[in-house]
């Protein structure tokens, strides 16, 4: 795989369906069927991203910011709206999703918190419908779906998703709002069928601002002490959803609790608390997921008593109580349903998910027959795999599932990039797999991955060029032209600009650092066709064996005589 920042040529390992071939970084390998552009930097703390037709990308900052991407305006993004959300803990604007038919309502949904007007401990978040305009969301054109109301005192796990289903059906998906992942305190929120937080809700949108209660969910209408928005319920932090566009799946991860968070007593003499695992879900129909009753491959808990500070039964998956005294919902749940993958730490069900902290996200199922162009879409050996990604360990992986949903294979897509933390990854309308990376800072990115045909070298160019000019005086020198037309015609001016550092730096930077160096010639030369990594920074540069030695001393060349437009 290439990787490019409009574009950046890096080796990415992409191994899907086939053996590792020998790469000069060890830990990483090329695909030469894909590349993967970085179509913006800039974000920051990115949570969710929504793709229309025409390409373009819109992404949700949890500051409250609602920025585009535009395929036509390639050099950076336009701030659509700034909402300065309630960000307390992990609030904020966390969901974003286009109307089905957005491209002639221009409607726009956002998941963002505002504080309570009676309650300075408490915000609501806000399901809202907003309208988009030209280069801008009318802040006043927001009609709130649905409100609701959580605690800001010491309480984390928002999640925060919008996603529909090809029915038009919204899918919202809310995290516990506890900061103790306990039976004692979520048993209070997710195993209460009569509160909407630890759920994914599932609600049709009227043209007038409400919504209906389709059918299907988890409770009819009218059933005491249920709410019957809710599809899905026993929940701690479900980040990131995504409705199959075949078979209406609905996909999602479950970022579960550290281990032994239990009240600290064992389930038996022979069996010990659970561990504290991960889960990616799939659910065909509505359903109860088990948390804090039930966790991984079906793990049960004991029940505890708050009040004598005793252990109860063990819980049974098949028949789970909430027996908690704060509970306002129904005491008897529906029979727990077990993940699609689950994992702590090194799983032995797993070892295809490597090692490290855990943080589940989830993303779509590829369907590459049925929805995009052959020549555009990713190859067809993707078909009908689950993209999963995976925020403390950096990396994006595919899930093969069969017509049924069980999982066949997981292969590796994208290795940890130091451009963050993957925490959204979505399908555009041409096939093309985008994945948003999150930091704290300003520097989070927009990536892409396509087939590498799909873009043609010379649109690849004039997004470079775009940006920045080759000097005039490079153009007319005949000791540089020679240079300069392989280095348009390969890739080096999707890495690097003349003057300023794009991901690589710039060649006026390479040309100083070697000014004095008698040496500098043939070691670069070497470095373009064996590429390297280290001397400028942790992103790797990818060999080019498709030049001769030649070649890529001509190339260099030209860098070094940047040198003498400075005397």
């Amino acid at each position: 795989m290439n990787v490019k920042r409009n574009s950046v040529l890096v080796p990415i390992l992409l191994a899907l369906g086939g053996a590792l071939t020998a790469a000069p970084n060890a830990q990483l390998a090329a695909d030469p069927d894909l590349e993967l552009s970085i179509l913006a930097t800039g974000i920051r703390e990115g949570m969710e991203m929504s793709i229309a037709q025409d390409g373009r990308v819109f992404v949700a900052e949890r500051p409250g910011k609602v920025k585009l991407w535009h395929p036509d305006r390639p050099g950076g993004l336009t701030e659509l709206i700034d909402l300065k959300s309630d960000t307390r803990r992990e609030a904020g604007l966390i969901g974003i999703a286009l109307d089905p038919n957005f491209e002639k309502n221009n409607w726009i949904y956002l998941q963002h918190t505002v504080p309570a007007p009676d309650d300075p401990a408490v915000y609501m978040h806000h399901l809202g419908r907003f309208t988009v305009g030209q280069e801008r969301i009318d802040r006043a054109s927001e009609k709130v779906l649905l409100k609701i109301r959580a605690s800001a005192e010491n309480r984390i796990h928002e999640a925060g998703s919008i996603a529909f289903g090809p029915d038009g059906l919204l899918y919202l998906s809310v995290g516990d709002n506890q900061i103790r992942s306990e039976y004692l305190f979520s048993c209070k929120t997710s195993a209460n069928s009569n509160d909407l937080r630890g759920k994914i809700l599932r609600i049709r949108p009227t043209t007038e601002g409400g919504y209906t209660i389709p059918e299907g969910n988890l409770f009819p209408p009218g059933t005491p002490k249920t709410r019957p928005e809710i599809y899905i319920m026993g929940l701690r932090n479900p980040f990131r959803i995504h409705v199959d566009s075949q078979t209406r799946w609905l996909l999602w991860g479950e970022n579960g609790p550290p281990n032994n968070w239990a009240p600290g007593t064992p389930l038996d003499k022979q069996k010990s608390i659970p561990l504290g695992y991960d889960e990616f879900n799939l659910a065909k129909r509505a359903g109860f997921y088990g948390y804090p009753l039930v966790i991984a491959n079906q793990e049960p808990f004991t029940h505890y008593d708050p009040a004598t500070k005793k252990t109860g039964p063990v819980i049974n998956p098949k028949a789970p109580e909430n027996r908690h005294p704060e509970n306002t919902g129904i005491r008897n749940l529906p029979p727990s349903q077990p993940p699609i993958i689950w994992y702590a730490g090194l799983q032995k069900e797993f070892p295809e998910l490597g090692n490290g902290g855990e943080s589940a996200i989830a993303g779509p199922i590829y369907r590459h027959r049925q929805t995009y162009p052959a020549k555009l879409a990713l190859p067809a050996r993707y078909e009908s795999c689950w993209f999963i990604g995976e925020y403390a360990r950096g990396w994006v992986k595919a899930a093969k599932l069969d017509a049924q949903g069980k999982l066949q294979s997981i292969h590796p897509v994208l290795p940890p990039l130091r451009l963050g933390k993957p925490t959204n990854l979505k399908l555009g309308p041409q096939g093309r797999l985008h994945v948003l990376y999150y930091t704290k800072d300003d520097q989070g990115a927009l990536v892409r991955i396509e087939n590498k045909g799909a873009v043609k070298s010379a649109i690849a160019q004039a997004l470079v060029h775009g940006l920045e000019q080759t000097p005039r005086h490079v153009k007319k020198s005949p000791l540089a032209k020679r240079g300069l037309q392989l280095m348009t015609k390969s890739d080096c001016l999707n890495c690097h600009q003349w003057t300023r550092p794009l991901v690589a730096p710039a060649f006026f930077e390479i040309a100083e650092r070697y000014r004095d160096d008698k040496t500098a010639p043939k070691k670069l030369a070497d470095k373009v066709l064996q590429g390297g990594v280290g001397e400028w920074g942790q992103i790797p540069m990818a060999p080019h064996p498709q030049h001769t030695a030649k070649e890529a001393r001509a190339m260099v060349d030209t860098i070094l005589f940047l040198n003498q437009l400075k005397k």
